[in-house]
């Protein structure tokens, strides 16, 4: 979505055969900066969440009682911060504890995502 809204604001048609790379060049970019962004202020919240005793932490590590519905399963708010740390789910809750490690791990996120 990022690209598509890049291009909206350089008025580049779809139809136009420009690069993702042209067009970040010319908005002065050189890679997505939107969803990097995104991804480094949800670390930085589930950090607070863990450290915090509230509502929220108990709404997040709850668990609903009854069978699952048909279908693939929906993307979880705890998958996606599992994912986007690249590490295990017990290592990220221990980590999110501690204040200074967190704050590493969400400042380097986009150091070892690849360049779109």
């Amino acid at each position: 979505m990022e690209m598509w809204i890049y291009r909206r604001m350089q008025r580049i048609s779809w139809k136009e055969k420009v690069t993702n790379k042209k067009v970040l060049e010319s908005v002065g970019l050189q890679r997505p900066e939107l969803l990097l962004t995104i991804q480094r202020r949800k670390m930085k919240y589930y950090g607070h969440l863990r450290r915090h005793d509230s509502i929220q932490k108990r709404i997040l590590e709850g668990k609903i009682d009854g069978r699952r519905g048909r279908g693939r399963r929906r993307q979880t708010w705890l998958g996606n911060i599992q994912e986007t740390s690249q590490m295990k789910m017990c290592e990220v809750c221990e980590t999110a504890l501690d204040r200074r490690r967190w704050r590493t791990v969400a400042a380097h996120l986009g150091d070892r995502m690849a360049p779109s």
